[in-house]
């Protein structure tokens, strides 16, 4: 940051923080998110050695990662509730969600079968849907009429985290087991959810009073009869399966059809992030100015596309561009359903609506790696690709011909 964020008008926050707080705030929440990713998106890395050193079947993996979304997607539920009743312990919410993040893919290390292996790696999705709303809810009451370019930049974190976890944890492969470099996770995530704590506690929190329990279900209810923010949740829905689906076989397909190495495959999903830590400040300043809807319409049809591409692409500099194009949209896409999902709400439930996002996103999308998993035995592995394309090509329609964009703020 060259100098303190101006102030938000009256009304943007419930909390006014100077400047040298809110960009604590900020860096910090766009760190720790970036210390995440790196976590999550090293997993990915491992997965193809994980399938072979248990021996599971695409099946398997698809259903391992079924249950870590769905995991995920009921986490965030009570997540959202946390966040919003007990918003002063943000500090230790976040620092929190890091530190068990490493003492479960330590678990992972440990596991020796398909079971044991499915609940650690859905324990350490259940930890990651704990910072979203607490972070995310800060910064959207934080930076109200920059709504969406701040949610941007804390994605941003998370694709920096997205590219070095997969590049360094393939070169990691070269020199360690899979099981050492799982393990290992333990001692950074327990040191950075330390910092963590610590920087955001010299910050204030919200002092706007937490909702009673009963309050709260009201509100809850009210959100859930907003038309525009469940044709949101639909999208979040359409997009992340998708994704998800993507993100389980890309690593396989590259290492069993195209032969590349662990290196080389980290170098794949890295450069699937690192074009996204470009594109999303942009589409968030973007669908800040000219609205939401003219910014996610297109970027989901191209990701369409770039999902369909991924099948006849030829290994090398041709699959790279592909892959690289495909990256512009992953993580901005989230960014700004969030933001457009957070317009329409009420602030009082602003951490109870990230997770509903979340949630809505994880739900939907656990069932599609094991329905791509079925493809992939019965067709070859491209064939989920083209699931993944259909889907988020019909998620892209219902955009275009749906109403739900909020009037911009001023």
């Amino acid at each position: 940051m060259t100098g303190p964020p101006a102030p938000d008008p009256p009304g943007g926050s419930s909390t006014e923080l100077d400047g040298r707080q809110r960009n604590t705030l900020l860096v910090t929440t766009i760190a720790g998110h970036g210390l995440k990713h790196f976590f999550a998106a090293a997993f990915f890395v491992l997965l193809p050695e994980i399938k072979t050193s248990l021996a599971l079947t695409n099946v398997e993996v698809g259903l391992m990662s079924t249950a870590r979304f769905v995991a995920g997607g009921i986490a965030n539920l009570p997540a959202g509730f946390i966040a919003d009743r007990f918003s002063r312990f943000r500090a230790e919410i976040l620092g929190i969600s890091i530190a068990l993040i490493g003492v479960f893919a330590f678990g992972l290390g440990l596991t020796r079968s398909f079971l044991f292996a499915t609940v650690a790696a859905s324990l350490m999705v259940i930890a990651i849907s704990f910072w979203h709303p607490s972070a995310i809810a800060s910064l959207s009451r934080q930076f109200a009429t920059r709504r969406g370019f701040a949610i941007a930049l804390h994605g941003t974190g998370g694709s920096l985290g997205e590219a070095a976890g997969p590049a360094l944890a393939g070169i990691a492969l070269g020199y360690v087991g899979w099981r050492a470099l799982a393990q290992g996770s333990i001692a950074p995530a327990l040191l950075a959810g330390i910092a963590i704590w610590a920087l955001l506690k010299t910050v204030p929190t919200e002092s706007a009073a937490s909702p009673g329990f009963g309050s709260y279900l009201r509100s809850v209810e009210s959100t859930l009869r907003n038309r525009k923010l469940l044709l949101i949740l639909v999208f979040a829905g359409g997009f992340s399966a998708g994704q998800s689906v993507t993100f389980t076989f890309l690593p396989i397909y590259l290492r069993e059809d195209l032969e590349v190495s662990s290196a080389t495959l980290g170098f794949y999903l890295a450069l699937a992030q690192v074009v996204g830590v470009g594109s999303q400040p942009l589409m968030g300043f973007l669908s800040d100015h000219w609205g939401r809807k003219v910014v996610l319409a297109p970027a989901l049809s191209a990701l369409g596309l770039c999902f369909a591409a991924l099948t006849i692409a030829p290994a090398g500099l041709p699959f790279m561009i592909v892959v690289g194009i495909m990256g512009a949209f992953l993580f901005p896409l989230m960014s700004i359903l969030l933001a457009s999902a957070l317009d329409v709400i009420e602030e009082d439930v602003q951490g109870t609506t990230v997770s509903l996002v979340f949630g809505a996103a994880t739900i939907v999308a656990g069932a599609a790696p094991t329905l791509a998993g079925f493809l992939g035995d019965e067709y070859g592995l491209k064939s989920t690709f083209l699931f993944a394309s259909a889907v988020v090509s019909a998620t892209a329609a219902l955009a275009v011909i749906t109403r739900w964009q909020a009037p911009r703020i001023s």
